[in-house]
């Protein structure tokens, strides 16, 4: 799933981890950025700097690699700009070395004034962002807003208690219960492969077409049709790939982990192995529905929230919180329309949005059980 954008940095904008329910599970169909810093990746240990990647780095010194390209994204949603605002496009090739404009240069004096705040404030952790004076604007506010009815209602909403009868009271018991309310663990384990069929409205009014083969226990391939071409990406169990109308390359670094993750078939039954440190951390309401609220950290730069319908078990919300080297951006997932498909409960809708596009999936058809040449997982054509 994914959707190009033109006027972003980068070259193919693949956004969101999306979760899809695989036949014996949720599915995480992870997104690669093929961006000025993604394609660099490698793994964490061992990782090239960003001096040693890119041109004409000043205050970013010594960072890694593939975390200037997310770091931009920050930048973008903090302040509502785009690539432009700051860097100089030549005959369609961006130069992102030049310093020619002053909102270039005035963004690192910011970045040097943040980063001494939170030394000399706050023993260096990062808790003042760009967000939090800009939110989303060039100009931060300077005057507080008048007090609303609005914002009334919000401060008695959070002050009620949310009442739960039979409260689960661990990360365990709430995802055992989700895992028993789309089928057990018997029944998804009798699902071996799937194959999805639908399309992506985005919010752009373009719609694209989405065919998705997983097979257990961690095979992956998806291709999508869209206004720009056809997009295919896979994964072995081993090494990924993606291939598009304008590139074809490895699936490496953090996007290679997100990629092993998404591919993981029997994902519902795995929280504990591929998340740590997972805890009921609340419970909230959404859309008039009670929800528990449960943490977990998949890796150095991601971490998750799933929230569980109190009374159905099913999986409703997920955030992932993507870590940047100055702040974190998020992405949810909603998940909807659930329906039986030999014996285990599919959300054929799901809604994925970060700060700047939301899309549509919604899938016409999800086979179980299909047979599949695993050529396709190993290469970027059929």
């Amino acid at each position: 799933m994914f959707y190009s954008n033109p006027s972003h940095k980068y070259l193919l904008l693949l956004t969101g981890l999306l979760i899809i329910f695989s036949s014996a599970g949720w599915r995480l169909i992870s997104s690669e950025q093929h961006s000025i810093g993604s394609e660099n990746g490698t793994d964490s240990e061992g990782e090239k700097t960003t001096d040693e990647v890119f041109k004409n780095i000043k205050v970013l010194n010594g960072q890694s690699a593939s975390q200037l390209g997310p770091t931009m994204h920050f930048f973008e949603a903090a302040l509502g700009f785009d690539c432009g605002n700051c860097h100089v496009r030549e005959n369609s090739n961006w130069e992102f070395e030049k310093d020619d404009k002053p909102e270039k240069r005035k963004t690192r004096d910011m970045i040097t004034m943040m980063n001494a705040i939170n030394k000399e404030n706050f023993k260096g952790e990062q808790l003042v962002t760009c967000f939090t004076c800009h939110k989303g604007s060039p100009d931060p506010e300077a005057i507080p807003a008048v007090f609303t009815s609005s914002i009334l209602k919000n401060k008695e909403n959070e002050e009620e208690s949310i009442k739960v009868p039979n409260r689960l009271g661990t990360a365990e018991e709430i995802i055992l219960k989700y895992q028993e309310s789309i089928g057990g663990k018997d029944i998804l384990k009798k699902i071996t492969s799937l194959k999805l069929e639908g399309v992506i409205d985005a919010s752009n009014g373009k719609e694209s077409s989405i065919t998705i083969y997983e097979k257990a226990p961690s095979l992956y391939y998806s291709e999508t049709q869209s206004p720009q071409g056809t997009m295919q990406r896979g994964y072995n169990g081993v090494a990924g790939w993606v291939k598009s109308p304008r590139f074809e390359r490895k699936i490496e670094g953090d996007d290679l982990q997100d990629l092993k993750l998404s591919s993981d078939f029997y994902a519902p039954l795995n929280f504990g192995k591929n998340y740590s440190g997972l805890k009921l951390a609340d419970i909230q309401i959404i859309d008039k529905d009670t929800v528990y609220a449960v943490e977990g950290s998949y890796s150095k730069y991601r971490r998750f929230k799933f929230f569980f319908d109190v009374k159905l078990g099913l999986l409703v919300r997920q955030i992932q919180f993507n870590q940047t080297l100055f702040g974190d951006l998020q992405i949810q997932t909603d998940y909807k329309n659930y329906r039986s498909v030999n014996g285990v409960l599919f959300p054929f809708e799901l809604d994925v949005a970060d700060n700047e596009h939301i899309q549509q999936f919604k899938f016409s058809n999800i086979t179980p059980n299909v047979t599949i040449d695993e050529k396709i997982f190993d290469t970027a054509g059929k």
